[in-house]
């Protein structure tokens, strides 16, 4: 079983993309601090390397804003590795994780991680 360096949390949320000036509603399904898993809506003609701007509103004045690129697709699913997020994003993603994971405290090891790089 593989180790991942970044726990995902299972967050089916709706999202909305743009690739490429389109966008497209979809929904999360898993989410971590380097990425997110996403449900590929049948209209989506998104290849690897595209550069996808992701929203998972988390309410009306909160919400996780991604630059991402698409890193592997597999049937109706997509895997987008996180490229830049802004101080709040990063702060509610950070907040939603601390909430879902059972080791609140795993959060800051993954955020050291990121600083290493």
């Amino acid at each position: 079983m593989e180790k991942r360096h970044f726990q995902r949390v299972n967050f089916l949320q709706p999202v909305q993309v743009c690739c490429r000036g389109q966008v497209s509603e979809t929904h999360c399904l898993d989410i971590s601090l380097k990425g997110i898993l996403l449900a590929r809506p049948a209209e989506a003609d998104w290849q690897h390397g595209d550069e996808l701007q992701i929203t998972l509103a988390l309410s009306e004045l909160e919400s996780i804003d991604m630059h991402c690129t698409l890193v592997h697709s597999h049937d109706d699913v997509v895997g987008c590795e996180c490229t830049s997020l802004d101080l709040d994003s990063m702060t509610a993603l950070r907040r939603l994780l601390e909430l879902n994971l059972q080791d609140p405290e795993e959060v800051h090891r993954e955020l050291s991680e990121l600083v290493k790089v």
